[in-house]
């Protein structure tokens, strides 16, 4: 798949990118995008990324929930509520069930985040 060709705009692409370098998932020295990303897409891009980790079992969910809200209340607040919401079901009922439904809800949100992100990674791995 070639990564370019998918629904993000480049400024999107370029705030996924930008996420991974700063989480060292990514090894490059600049972004591949003359577009600046708002900051609604940084967060979007902060969360998607954080999300990618967790799907690898690189941070655990309560992290992950607290992390992505902060992230998401200052530039997306109906995110922020959705996350806030997540959270808050989480604490009154913490196991797998929850976890997985919540996961499942966020990785449909993010699809198209996760789904560059694969194959961004997948063809840097080919270099």
């Amino acid at each position: 798949m070639d990564y370019e060709n998918n629904f993000l705009s480049q400024s999107q692409q370029a705030a996924l990118q930008q996420s991974l370098i700063n989480t060292k998932l990514l090894i490059r020295l600049s972004v591949n995008s003359e577009d600046v990303p708002s900051l609604e897409q940084q967060a979007y891009g902060a969360i998607a990324v954080m999300l990618y980790r967790f799907n690898l079992q690189k941070i655990k969910w309560s992290s992950f929930l607290k992390t992505a809200i902060n992230t998401a209340s200052n530039a997306c607040q109906w995110l922020a509520s959705e996350l806030t919401r997540c959270q808050q079901e989480y604490k009154a009922q913490p196991n797998d069930a929850v976890i997985i439904e919540q996961n499942a809800f966020l990785n449909g949100i993010f699809s198209e985040e996760l789904a560059y992100i694969d194959a961004l990674l997948g063809t840097e791995l080919l270099t």
